[in-house]
């Protein structure tokens, strides 16, 4: 049997197993997959480069509840072939897949604790080394798998799941056969719930699980995180993913490395973090644009006060990433960009052609750089604090008054609803890059929020991401 480990060998191909259970216990109503639950991650994965296929415990075409068809990727989902002639379990070859991921909705209840076919092949493909996810009723399918010695799959380990909570506030506790977050602490799992009906995913090694369908995306983005780190410690790595370190005149500076999956040479992008530090939600930015045909560094500008730290998207999280800028300086974050500029330029895989790409915070140190460090590209996302001296990277002098000194392009996404940059702070910055000169596109997306690229169903990723995309390859190319 493979521990933690151990490895098999890594392919680009991930499993989403759907419940072919259609009737809701004795109520007269049906159920089936929840669609954002199969259909987001889905998405996560084929940008990420990763074909995907899909399996159900009947196999054919299973049934689908909760479907939005406003929603495009639930249509683009919905319209694959293969969703109508799925096969059964017995029928897969566990050893071609790296991942399998379970997507919810309440028929899982029923057909996947008991199914020993996919009991089987999540067996398989855990013991080879694989990524194991689920999300909301997803991890029912967990309650049935046992290992090769006899142990629970979740036993003494950290899972979330659709609470005791949230099954009650839908009113199907007596409905279902049993409680899911009850059976997985029976059978010797941690359940960690997080407030009702909002994202929470945990990660515990090669397990991924998320709490209900606002956590899809999440668990997609945690397991690609997931692959990654298995890559790297089996030394199979299909894209290049892993975690380094930058020499820094303060010391070792950590830092997420994503590279296209071929031989080559790239030009290159630094990815800058948002307040909550090198998340999977930045990582999951950088494997996307590698994806696109570079060579990605994603650097912790946190590395002075603490360094690798993951904060969660709570109140305690923020007020921390609060502390935690607080202790950034302008002296800093510029060797520290500097620092990657050099790791990068240093490696045989690049072509000396080097972009940035900041989200939040992580849009006013790219901003900050591209004055001083003549980037052909940059690309900032909802930047704040440009045009004070609230922090003390905007400081002695505003950021914004820094402008004159961008060499390249500098392109600026932002949403007309962002609470933390409102419309006098955007007017200011447009009309600071015309004044002086700079090769701009301001883009304010109508209706959008702070922080909208780390929200799950977001309308606006898509045209953020051609927008990403085709700046960086006009001006990198």
């Amino acid at each position: 049997m493979a521990s933690e480990g151990e490895h098999g060998v890594m392919t680009r191909r991930i499993l989403i197993a759907l419940t072919s259970h259609a009737a809701l216990g004795d109520t007269g109503k049906g159920t089936g997959f929840y669609v954002s639950e199969a259909a987001h991650p889905w998405e996560v994965f084929t940008e990420a480069g990763f074909e995907v296929d899909l399996v159900s415990v009947a196999g054919g075409e299973p049934p689908r509840d909760g479907v939005d068809s406003d929603d495009p990727v639930q249509r683009r989902f919905l319209a694959l072939p293969s969703l109508g002639d799925t096969p059964r379990p017995e029928d897969v070859d566990p050893s071609g897949y790296s991942a399998i991921l379970f997507a919810g909705g309440h028929g899982t209840m029923w057909d996947f604790p008991d199914n020993p076919a996919l009991a089987a092949l999540t067996r398989t493909i855990w013991e080879n080394g694989g990524v194991v996810a689920a999300v909301c009723h997803g991890p029912a399918a967990l309650v049935g798998v046992t290992l090769s010695d006899g142990t629970p799959l979740v036993a003494g380990r950290r899972v979330a799941a659709f609470t005791d909570a949230e099954e009650a506030a839908v009113g199907l506790t007596t409905v279902v056969p049993f409680l899911l977050a009850s059976r997985l602490r029976e059978l010797g799992a941690e359940h960690v719930p997080g407030p009702d009906f909002q994202p929470q995913v945990i990660r515990d090694g090669r397990l991924v699980t998320g709490q209900n369908p606002a956590s899809a995306r999440g668990v997609a983005e945690a397991v690609l995180s997931a692959l990654s780190s298995r890559a790297a410690d089996s030394g199979t790595v299909p894209a290049n993913l892993r975690d380094v370190t930058v020499r820094t005149s303060d010391g070792p500076m950590g830092g997420y490395l994503a590279c296209p999956a071929g031989d080559g040479v790239y030009p290159a992008v630094i990815v800058a973090h948002q307040l909550f530090g090198l998340t999977e939600d930045v990582r999951a930015v950088a494997d996307r644009i590698a994806g696109m045909g570079y060579v990605v560094l994603a650097p912790d500008y946190y590395h002075r006060a603490d360094p690798g730290v993951e904060l969660p998207p709570t109140d305690e999280g923020r007020a921390r990433g609060f502390e935690l800028i607080a202790t950034l300086s302008r002296t800093g974050v510029l060797e520290d960009t500097r620092a990657a500029v050099d790791y990068l330029a240093a490696r045989d895989d690049t072509s000396g052609a080097v972009g940035m790409v900041g989200l939040s915070l992580g849009g006013h140190l790219a901003y900050l750089a591209a004055t001083q460090l003549g980037f052909p590209i940059t690309v900032v996302l909802y930047g704040g604090w440009l045009t004070g001296t609230d922090i003390p990277v905007s400081s002695p002098e505003p950021t914004l008054d820094l402008t004159p000194g961008i060499k390249g392009k500098l392109v600026y996404i932002i949403g007309d609803r962002d609470h933390a940059i409102p419309e006098e702070q955007r007017t200011a910055i447009a009309e600071r890059l015309r004044v002086d000169g700079i090769r701009h596109e301001m883009v304010v997306l109508a209706g959008a929020p702070h922080a909208y690229l780390s929200q799950e169903d977001s309308p606006y990723h898509a045209e953020t991401w051609q927008r990403i995309e085709r700046a960086l390859a006009d001006e990198l190319a």
